[in-house]
């Protein structure tokens, strides 16, 4: 692909980056899912949705 390694340290931060990124937003979404229907902490997040 690339011949000189110098430029596929970016490529590589993107991808953790986005890996990340959505996997965050996965657990986010999780604890304010379980928040809501009281699993996770006694109270609601109301605001969040």
């Amino acid at each position: 692909m690339i011949k000189s390694k110098k430029g596929q340290l970016g490529i590589i931060e993107a991808k953790f980056f986005f890996i990340g990124l959505l996997i965050g937003i996965v657990v986010a979404v999780a604890v304010i899912f379980m928040a809501n229907k009281g699993i996770l902490i006694p109270f609601k997040l109301s605001f969040l949705c």
